[in-house]
Parts: structure tokens; C-alpha cells; sequence
């Protein structure tokens, strides 16, 4: 119940914070602190106080007034990036017309931004339990709860029926859609105490991507295996394998690999051979299972699968991307077989499941095993349901790199399991420190 009424006094007071600091400017803000400390401190027997009091308050109360008599009708144009990185900071750039029959001036844009609602389950785990003294001071371990971070710009003088450019920079904080709801044309009063708005409501979402690390040259363990469809697989059409010679017709053959050119000219049947194919193919299976409190670990562990999803699509092999969430999930990249930016796009949507479902992963993952040549584990326990699939996989004899990631502080002491458990490489990621501990793949390449 406590935490109900807490979880609402947030919301309210998050919403207030966020009307006045984009109502009120700095100077706004140190009238209004004077006003409150005058209001404090005023009494009938003390004059000083008593006159600041009434003097900031009718200071306060005209210019309030004169905002509200700010209309300023404009229409709003902008060109925003269809992805984004979190982390990383992108462009929009914004032209504004004045639809106005006056000159105006003194003119701010923001772009406004809508951010996730917070659940009542995402305020109970950002509160640091304490466990024997229960303390309610939010955690920073966790990811953000702002979407994104922007700043004021301000515009050049916008004449009768003008149109200004402004380029707006806006900073992500977290993966996910980010929708721009529209723009807000701000004017301070004459005092520079507040500001007025007019607002143009025109949404555009952009998707932003996983933040990303950069990975030393990779080796990656495992053998060719047998790929059925070969490269018309990889390419998403037919049933073939690759093409290396014509022949006569045999008894058996199928009528689909007649090549008809040739059986005109030749007079009798001639088809086609082909050879099976034989290739790399990787799965890097992401670890999604996992308590509110650990949600800074999942993003972590987001970041370093969208790391390997850009880098082993390039070394010509397949990449199976593969997690347990609502569905299980399979996607695949290389040779052909779709792009990264699909796979990073996935990542993009992914989200934690507090449902410990490893038996499905690793249901998911054997059944896949026969084409695999390596599997990627990135994990965020190393308990026994992991251990029992990296068990598996190392009877099977697939190459297994295990990457853990655990809170900072935690590297050691760590139990790996006994070693019939443990896989081929098993390479602790601190969380903070999660480049650090990637380019440790440089010195096993």
C-alpha cells in the first residue's frame, strides 16, 4: 500500500518537475525560490520580509498574465532519421513557417518528447530494498527512465509568412521507439521569468537501436557444417544446393533440375548437378530471463549481442539470432539471409522476461544443433539451467563461448561449475566495463 502511494506521488511529482522546468526559466526559478523563502519567513511584525513577498508576488502574477496571451499559429516540417543508436546523439532538422501576418522574434523550439510511463512494478525495483532497513532512495543501476534528452534552440527572427531551419539535436537514452508527438514554439515574457507555448502536434517515431561495442578480430571456433538448401537457402529461394555441372538424365531424377537449353539442343534429356553446401553457421543465443532489480544487466547484455550481430554476418557464415521471450524466437542473418539492421531492429523490441524459462532456450537451441558450427552464450546467471545447457552442448561436441555479464564488484569470487559443465571459454563482462572485458576476445583469437 505504502508503495502504491509512493509509486503516485512520484508520477505527480515527476509531471510538475517537467511543467516548470520547461516553464520557467533560470531566472524564473530564482524568483520563485525567493518568493517561497519570503512566504516562509513573512510576518505582519516584519516589513522587509512582508514587502519582498508582496512584490515578487505581483512580479509572479503579471508576468503568468502575459503569457497567456501568446498565439502564434505556424506549421511545422521535419526530416527525422529513421534509426537511431542509443547513446548516440542524432540530427533533426526542423523548418518552421510563421503563418502569422507579424514579424516575431525571441523564438525558442523544442521538440517534445514522449516518455515510457513508469509501472508501478518498475518504481517497486528501482527502490533500493536495503532488506533489513528498507530504504527508498531510486537506483541508479538501472536504465534511465527518460527516453531521450533535448535542448531549447533558439530561432532567428521569423518575418510575416517566413520560413526558418533549426537543427535540433537530440541525445536517446534507451533502445525502444522514440516518438516526436510534435513541436513547441516558446517566447519568454517581457520580465524573462516564464515562457508561453504554441504547439503543432506531428508525430514521427524513430527506432533506436541497441548501443553497440566495438569487437577485436574475431576467430570464431567450429567446423563447416552441412547447410540443406546450400546457398539458395542462404538466399531465401528453392530447395537447390550449388550448381557445378550438366549431365545426362537418370532414372530418378527430378523433372525440376531438367536444364531445357540443353535437352533442345542435345536431343535428350540433360539436367543439372549440383553438390551440397557446407558452411559456418553461429547461434548467439541472448540470456532474457531475469529479475526487475537486474534490468541495467539486461541492457548490457542487449549491447553485446547487437555488438556480434554486427560483426559475424560480415565473415561470411550464418548467424542465428535466438532468445525466449512471450514466443521463442529465431532469427537469421548472412550469405544472403536478410541484414543486420534486421536483426538490430529485433533487438531493438526485446524485453526482459521475468519467467525463468531457460528449459525453452535450451529446448530452442538443440533442436538447432545439427547445423551449428559454435554457439554464443550471453548470459546474465551462471546458474544450473546454463550449466546444464553449456553440459549439453559440450557432450555434443559444439564449441561453446559462454559470456556472462555480472554487477560490478562481482567478478570474483565465481563458480564456474564443475567441468563437464563448463564451455569451451566462459569470459566475465562487469557491468560498466563491458568494452574492457569484450576486447579479452582479441587475446583467445
Amino acid at each position: 500500500m505504502l508503495i502504491r502511494l509512493l509509486h503516485r506521488l512520484y508520477l505527480h511529482g515527476r509531471r510538475t518537475v517537467a511543467w516548470l522546468r520547461r516553464r520557467t526559466t533560470c531566472a524564473g526559478a530564482f524568483v520563485l525560490v525567493g518568493w517561497m523563502l519570503a512566504l516562509s519567513a513573512s510576518d505582519p511584525e516584519q516589513t522587509l520580509s512582508l514587502q519582498m513577498f508582496v512584490v515578487l508576488t505581483g512580479l509572479i502574477a503579471m508576468a503568468l498574465v502575459m503569457t497567456l496571451f501568446f498565439r502564434l499559429p505556424f506549421s511545422l516540417e521535419r526530416h527525422p532519421p529513421r534509426f537511431a543508436t542509443a547513446g548516440e546523439v542524432f540530427s533533426l532538422r526542423v523548418r518552421l513557417t510563421n503563418l502569422s501576418a507579424k514579424a516575431q522574434r525571441g523564438l525558442e523550439y523544442f521538440e517534445e518528447l514522449r516518455d515510457p510511463p513508469v509501472t508501478l512494478a518498475e518504481f517497486d525495483a528501482r527502490l533500493r530494498p536495503g532488506r533489513a532497513n528498507r530504504s527508498f532512495r531510486l537506483s541508479d543501476s538501472l536504465p534511465p527512465i527518460r527516453m531521450a534528452q533535448t535542448r531549447p534552440e533558439a530561432l532567428p527572427s521569423l518575418p510575416p509568412k517566413g520560413t526558418v531551419e533549426v537543427t535540433v539535436r537530440v541525445l536517446p537514452h534507451r533502445r525502444g521507439p522514440l516518438v516526436l508527438t510534435g513541436g513547441l514554439v516558446a517566447r519568454r515574457d517581457p520580465f524573462g521569468l516564464f515562457r508561453a507555448f504554441s504547439r503543432v502536434r506531428k508525430p514521427h517515431t524513430v527506432l533506436v537501436l541497441p548501443r553497440r561495442y566495438p569487437l577485436p578480430p574475431l576467430a570464431l571456433p567450429g567446423r563447416t557444417q552441412y547447410q540443406r538448401g546450400g546457398v539458395a537457402m542462404a538466399a531465401g529461394v528453392g530447395e537447390s544446393e550449388e550448381f557445378i555441372s550438366l549431365r545426362e538424365y537418370r532414372q530418378g531424377d527430378s523433372l525440376r533440375r531438367i536444364h531445357w537449353r540443353s535437352t533442345a539442343r542435345r536431343g535428350e534429356p540433360i539436367v543439372k548437378e549440383f553438390q551440397d553446401e557446407h558452411f559456418t553457421r553461429h547461434a548467439l543465443v541472448l540470456d532474457t530471463f531475469c529479475e526487475a532489480a537486474h534490468d541495467a544487466l539486461f541492457e548490457e547484455a542487449v549491447a553485446v549481442a547487437a555488438s556480434f550481430a554486427c560483426t559475424i554476418p560480415d565473415q561470411d557464415s550464418l548467424l542465428d539470432l535466438m532468445f525466449v521471450g512471450p514466443d521463442t524466437v529465431c532469427v537469421t542473418t548472412g550469405r544472403g539471409v536478410g541484414h543486420a539492421q534486421q536483426m538490430l531492429e529485433v533487438l531493438a523490441a526485446v524485453r526482459p522476461c521475468r519467467e525463468n524459462r531457460v528449459g525453452d532456450l535450451r529446448t530452442l537451441v538443440l533442436n538447432h544443433v545439427e547445423r551449428l558450427s559454435g554457439v554464443l552464450l550471453v548470459c546474465l546467471e551462471w546458474d544450473d539451467g546454463r550449466r546444464d545447457l553449456a553440459r549439453r552442448l559440450r557432450a555434443l561436441n559444439v564449441p561453446t563461448l559462454a559470456m556472462v555479464l555480472v554487477r560490478p564488484g562481482r567478478v570474483t569470487p565465481f563458480d564456474p561449475g564443475p567441468p563437464d559443465a563448463q564451455p569451451d571459454r566462459l569470459l566475465l563482462l562487469e557491468s560498466g566495463r563491458v568494452g574492457a572485458g569484450l576486447r579479452q576476445l582479441e587475446s583467445a583469437a
